[in-house]
């Protein structure tokens, strides 16, 4: 009976997280219907009489809906006296999210119309109906309808005060609301908060499988939402779409049609008039002239060529091409090696623990692996990917991931032919890191040296082990790959190592820019790459990135959206590198001394990587984005080394500012995904974008 009784106030793990689930679920229920509905148990008809408000006899009037025009974009309903709580609006007309502010008069305010509050619609779509909440002090004496930004004519269909509002249960809001409750009880229930994590453990190692569906799960939202009809191939594309001057086309699609013709270059028309131009990579000439050119395209002896990294082509766009004989669309490209860089960042992670195996939190450490997706912005890379320009630098976090977990395994690997094997696909990951981003490289070059000197220096280590299996495999496909890549270049561009950027047609001329040294403009990367911050708002998405402006560099330099990368409060964790360095270590802490000196190369490569492309490339959260995913993991594991739910008072609070800094970075790098420099959501999903807003704005 005693045993019965234990089991029953102590429950199995799968009876726990059930009941944590069910009980989850039910409070999110109360949550939805005793707060954000709470307005439909409480409404009153009778104080607050319902009307609707006759259109017929309004200027622009068709006979059938009210007529709004981008010249005057405002109605106002005058003549009116009754009080009012509400003002259901429905329109019609284009696709898109449409903003715009209602106006009132009352008595309170019986001349002069006040601005009440403000609405989205989409007029086209499901979405194309809105309720703004008023509180008219007295009768309300008039209503203005204002709409920003208004590009096409809409029809208000029907106005209505005082609408009875039906019960609308948001079940996304539920369901998000159910993972976070059932989230918090399991922590609790379990005590995360106070384990290591184990990754022996079979439960630690469900609940790191957990983290990363929920981390594909994200992407495949992403991709959902990215574009309302769903489109993931397209034909190939007829020679007027290779040909078009527009700047969106994918370079991509461009270049895997070249290859198909048997030729290096892009078929593109080349305007004999860029040849006459004294210098045809100044865009002021080329403006001044009436010039038409291809824009961002590489432009060498009187030909086009793509100077984007090959990697996205050889990884997605050929096997897609081979199997089905169309392309991907840039979005499910992107969606492709997302999931290829989630997969590879969680395997580095996981290579990173048993190489350094830190005494890790577990909640920390599940939670922070997460965070690096968000703190990295690789789903604000993902959700951008309509632009071909983000899908070389997905592909670099995958191949800088997949060589960083290659090193890892391969390092510690005991079977000789499982080092070789390894220690091979770590090479050709350095291969494809630099098809995808060639500077990228540094980051790996700055990971593998401490290891790889280590392997060489190590006097336990026969010769065959360091040189044989080790050394050898991963070299050969690096020399074999430098030497394609160099002949690739050499046979384009007349140079090994010239990939076409010098070459290409867009703001400047970029044989200008060079590294120079110089504190202003190294104060000035730190600031714009690191320090920047977002531009915060009241409604949803509630942060956008800055297009702040700086003109004071001594000559041009390229500024576009931007934010710096200590935005995200997981990547602070980069000063606990100070401490990790100057906390005194053992002789014989070998691994102690390898995690410094991995730590402190990374952080410097960063930073020498940050220069570079300020003075090569400019101000652009791309930029930033080269340097997001090295620095993420290693706050990471700065935190997950240094940070523990100890006894003592003080280590418990600043555990629990971590990982609310942790929470934070994974929620700001979910809003990045809906306010980004393509707004692929908004512009091409916007009922999806306003279903979202509505978690935030009931």
């Amino acid at each position: 009976m005693k045993h019965t009784i234990q089991k029953f106030h102590r429950p199995s793990t799968p009876t726990a997280t059930a009941l944590s689930l069910c009980l989850a679920l039910f409070l999110a229920l109360v949550l939805e219907l005793g707060i954000f509905q709470f307005s439909y148990f409480t409404q009153n008809s009778g104080a607050y009489p319902e009307t609707a408000l006759d259109l017929s006899g309004m200027n622009g009037w068709n006979g059938e809906a009210l007529a709004i025009l981008p010249e005057n974009p405002s109605v106002s309903f005058d003549g009116l006296s009754l009080p009012t709580r509400r003002v259901t609006v429905t329109l019609a007309g284009p696709s898109g999210v449409i903003s715009g502010n209602v106006g009132i008069c009352d008595e309170a305010s019986s001349v002069k119309t006040t601005g009440a509050g403000s609405f989205s619609v989409n007029p086209g779509g499901r979405e194309n109906a809105f309720t703004v909440r008023l509180q008219s002090r007295g009768d309300l004496t008039r209503l203005r309808l204002t709409f920003e930004e208004l590009n096409e004519p809409v029809f208000l269909l029907s106005v209505t005060l005082n609408a009875r509002q039906p019960l609308a249960i948001h079940w996304l809001r539920v369901f998000l609301l159910t993972g976070l409750l059932a989230a918090l009880f399991l922590a609790l229930r379990f005590r995360l908060y106070a384990q290591d994590y184990q990754p022996g453990k079979r439960s630690h190692r469900l609940l790191n499988l957990g983290v990363l569906l929920l981390a594909l799960f994200i992407s495949a939202g992403i991709l959902y939402g990215s574009d309302a009809s769903h489109q993931l191939l397209r034909p190939y594309p007829p020679l007027e779409e290779v040909r078009s001057p527009e700047m969106v086309v994918d370079a991509y699609m461009q270049q895997l049609d070249a290859f198909e013709k048997g030729q290096l270059e892009l078929d593109l028309d080349v305007n004999p008039a860029l040849h006459e131009l004294i210098n045809p990579y100044d865009k002021g000439e080329r403006d001044k002239n009436g010039v038409e050119y291809h824009w961002d395209r590489a432009y060498y002896n009187g030909k086009y060529y793509s100077y984007f990294g090959l990697a996205p082509l050889f990884m997605v766009y050929y096997p897609v091409f081979w199997l089905t004989g169309m392309l991907p669309t840039t979005i499910f490209a992107g969606a492709c090696l997302t999931v290829f860089a989630i997969l590879c960042i969680f395997a580095a992670i996981q290579g990173l623990m048993r190489l350094f195996t830190p005494k890790a939190n577990l909640l920390l450490f599940l939670s922070g692996e997460l965070a690096v997706m968000g703190g990295s912005l690789l789903w604000l890379m993902q959700a951008s990917a309509s632009s071909f320009y983000y899908l070389p630098l997905i592909a670099s976090f995958g191949w800088l991931g997949a060589f960083t977990a290659f090193a890892c395994y391969g390092y510690q690997a005991g079977k000789p032919w499982k080092r070789i094997v390894l220690f091979a696909l770590c090479g050709l990951s350095v291969v494809m890191l630099v098809l995808s981003r060639p500077n990228a490289a540094l980051l790996a070059m700055a990971f593998g040296a401490p290891l790889f000197l280590r392997i060489l220096l190590d006097k336990n280590l026969s010769a065959r082990q360091r040189f044989l299996e080790s050394a050898l495999p991963f070299l050969i496909p690096i020399l074999m790959g430098a030497a394609g890549i160099m002949y690739y270049n050499a046979i384009r561009f007349g140079s090994v190592f010239e990939f076409g950027t010098s070459y290409q047609l867009t703001e400047s001329d970029i044989r200008y820019n060079s590294v120079t040294p110089g504190l202003h403009h190294f104060g000035s990367m730190l600031y714009h790459y690191f320090a920047e911050s977002f531009v915060y708002t009241e409604f949803f998405p509630f942060l956008r990135f800055t297009t702040e402006k700086c003109v004071d560099f001594g000559n041009y330099l390229y500024q576009e959206y931007s934010a710096g990368l200590l935005q995200m409060p997981l990547n602070l964790g980069i000063f606990l590198l100070i401490p990790a360095v100057f906390t005194r270590s053992s002789s014989s802490d070998r691994k102690g001394l390898l995690k410094k000196q991995t730590g402190v190369l990374v952080l410097l490569a960063a930073l020498a990587l940050g220069y570079l492309d300020f003075m090569l490339g400019g101000i652009h959260i791309r930029y930033v984005c080269d340097l997001t995913l090295a620095l993420s993991v290693l706050a990471l594991f700065l935190i997950l080394e240094q940070i523990h739910f100890d006894r003592t008072r003080s280590a418990r609070i600043l555990y629990v500012i971590v990982l609310c800094a942790i929470l934070v970075t994974i929620g700001r790098g979910v809003l990045t995904i809906f306010s980004n420099e393509t707004n692929d959501v908004l512009l091409k999903n916007p009922d999806f974008y306003l279903y979202v807003s509505r978690i935030f704005h009931p």
